[in-house]
């Protein structure tokens, strides 16, 4: 019986924090999933967790990641490149997990794979559009201190738009709606997807968990957060189950450098897949 959501949060290099929960959530969770959603790097890992391809990905993104010092390169800038690494290694990682039968592992899930991405308001654009966005997220963190899922981006015009990653007919497409879904511009370009400009999904929701749980045969979901949340809007909620780090995690969300704690991070999902298994075990039944 498929009866289950996963909804995998974004968070930039933070979302390595599911793939060390997923290494024992998985298993169990295979044969009872109605539906995934998820945005930004959470649809990254999603994709791969689901492909089989995250050891693979992670010695690929830790190859691509040497001799990077830093966020912003003079030297790159004054090539004519994009002075911001993130973008072409993050392609990269992409395209390195979708190929050896990546891709065709998720075009043959049994359930849809949804990744939510952003359309701009109508008025506001490009950088304009990202500074808003972020500004008006960034103030109702502070407004509504316990917000899971944001509102005032929607309320300042950004709009959802949902693909089935299935739907992808080639590698490359599946890349580039990843990299729509976690567009963040400067240290990605603007999205581009079916003939849209798009920006990160987290614009609309971080945790798409509404999305997944329109799929018919849905009666529970577990949605994977990547930054703490206030204890009372964690753990069991209703007929869902959130899960996320106790206390912040050691990597930050844009840390593409050589040294960046990825290791680190995955063993601190680990451990908590560890912490939560009773209330996991007793979630899922």
């Amino acid at each position: 019986m498929r009866d289950v959501a996963v909804t995998f949060a974004g968070g930039g290099s933070r979302a390595f924090y599911q793939v060390g929960l997923m290494e024992s959530w998985l298993e169990p969770l295979r044969p009872r999933i109605a539906a995934v959603a998820a945005c930004s790097a959470g649809a990254a890992m999603a994709t791969m967790v689901l492909a089989g391809e995250t050891e693979r990905a992670e010695r690929f993104f830790a190859e691509r990641r040497r001799g990077v010092k830093g966020h912003f390169s003079m030297r790159r800038w004054l090539n004519g490149k994009r002075p911001f690494p993130h973008d072409e290694i993050y392609r990269a990682t992409l395209a390195h997990a979708f190929s050896e039968g990546g891709f065709e592992r998720i075009r043959a899930l049994p359930f849809p794979l949804l990744v939510l991405c952003a359309r701009f308001p109508r008025r506001v654009r490009g950088v304009l559009g990202v500074a808003a966005g972020l500004g008006v997220y960034q103030l109702e963190k502070k407004v509504r201190p316990r917000m899971v899922h944001p509102s005032f981006p929607q309320k300042l015009g950004f709009r959802p738009e949902v693909w089935d990653a299935r739907d992808c007919e080639s590698p490359e497409a599946l890349v580039d709606l990843i990299l729509s879904s976690s567009s963040t511009p400067p240290f990605t370009g603007v999205g581009r997807y079916a003939d849209l400009e798009l920006i990160d999904g987290s614009m609309v929701d971080n945790a798409p968990a509404d999305f997944a749980e329109r799929v018919p045969g849905v009666e529970k979901s577990l949605v994977l957060l990547t930054r703490p949340h206030h204890p009372s809007v964690i753990g069991r909620q209703g007929h869902r189950l959130y899960v996320a780090p106790e206390t912040p995690l050691p990597i930050t969300r844009w840390d593409y450098t050589e040294h960046a704690p990825v290791a680190d991070t995955l063993e601190r999902g680990r451990a908590d897949a560890r912490r939560h298994a009773e209330l996991f075990d007793s979630w899922l039944r």
